[in-house]
């Protein structure tokens, strides 16, 4: 087996950095320049990454600016700024700023480039009117003083590019909406009488999970109805607190509230006003 060896000049710079106690990041990934023809994708939204169709849109992109994107978004190593989080820009902690971060959440917008056999995928968030990376989140209970989201900001110039085709993607995602998913949404979404609200978390575990907050903004009752990859939204009936479910291919199931909790009731009918996917087609 033969060993790979650190050149001469990697090697002193590394030993330098030792020495000298600096510390750097190295990139986890790198695209090259693309040759030939780009198909270019959209998803927009909370978990927009896991989101299975690309949205309808004829923004493009010019695909070495992507690269650009793409290898700058690498240089953001999670193993390196979980030790250096004071390095990064924005920090939310979707605790103590639950609207914040629903907003930085929702914010998402992953663009994807589709050639000649590959797919690779860069996502930008947009807070307070500037674009930023994702770069890791940081639980609390070893070190909650260090419990956040963290971002970094894109760069100036790079931003000034990719500012007007995120807007535009994101106007097109939301002119799309109401159509795409009917009555249902993957956003945060209030009872009729705004007693209660409903958000939907995608897990570690692949699953949905569907919280159900009172107006106060405790956590009342929480279930998961599915996997994420077959999610298509919730909605609240109009005149009472049970909640619906659409599902990937099996068209909607009732959560029924009973007392404090909201139960599975597949003999329930869908009320009329209440447009799903399957209505549509």
């Amino acid at each position: 087996m033969i060993k790979k060896t650190l050149s001469g000049p990697v090697l002193v710079l590394v030993m330098l950095c030792l020495f000298t106690g600096c510390m750097f990041s190295l990139p986890t990934g790198h695209m090259t320049k693309i040759k030939g023809d780009i198909t270019c994708e959209f998803r927009c939204g909370k978990n927009a990454t896991n989101t299975r169709d690309p949205i309808k849109t004829d923004v493009v992109f010019d695909k070495d600016r992507f690269v650009e994107l793409f290898n700058e978004d690498a240089k953001y190593d999670p193993a390196f700024y979980k030790k250096h989080t004071d390095r990064l820009d924005l920090k939310i902690n979707d605790q103590e700023e639950p609207e914040k971060y629903q907003r930085i959440a929702g914010s998402e917008v992953n663009l994807a480039v589709r050639y000649d056999g590959n797919y690779n995928q860069v996502s930008l968030y947009c807070f307070d009117s500037k674009l930023y990376f994702f770069v890791l989140n940081m639980g609390g209970a070893s070190m909650p003083e260090e419990m956040g989201w963290y971002y970094q900001e894109v760069p100036s110039k790079m931003a000034s590019y990719w500012m007007p085709i995120y807007e535009k993607v994101m106007a097109d995602y939301e002119a799309s909406r109401p159509t795409r998913y009917g009555s249902f949404t993957l956003e945060k979404t209030y009872s009729y009488d705004n007693k209660y609200y409903a958000e939907s978390v995608a897990g570690s575990d692949e699953k949905i999970t569907v919280n159900i907050y009172d107006e106060s903004g405790s956590k009342v009752y929480s279930f998961a109805p599915c996997w994420k990859n077959d999610f298509q939204g919730i909605c609240w009936e109009n005149d009472s607190y049970n909640i619906w479910v659409q599902f990937h291919h099996v068209n909607v199931t009732c959560y029924r509230q009973t007392g404090s909790s909201w139960m599975k009731d597949e003999s329930l009918r869908k009320p009329d006003y209440m447009i799903g996917i399957t209505d549509m087609n």
